[in-house]
């Protein structure tokens, strides 16, 4: 899944692929992260999402994580890096 999208100069395919390997449904090992942007659950909710990251399509996806960067930045992804 690849958006092609360089939004609010991210790179949100690179993003995706360093937080998920660009996989709508990972989950981290942990169990705890979910998604191509790695949500947790509560985060997910407080961008609108409902349900589980990985239950949601790739453009919901994005869009939540959009609205996330809107607030905080890259701030929330361990892969900002290779974001931006």
């Amino acid at each position: 899944m690849f958006f092609h999208d360089d939004s609010y100069g991210v790179d949100w395919d690179a993003l995706a692929t360093c937080e998920s390997g660009n996989y709508p449904r990972a989950v981290d090992p942990s169990g705890t992260y979910f998604g191509l942007f790695q949500f947790d659950l509560p985060t997910w909710r407080s961008v609108g999402g409902t349900g589980n990251p990985i239950d949601a399509s790739p453009s919901e996806q994005l869009a939540r994580a959009k609205a996330l960067y809107l607030r905080q930045g890259l701030t929330p992804w361990a892969c900002a890096a290779a974001a931006g």
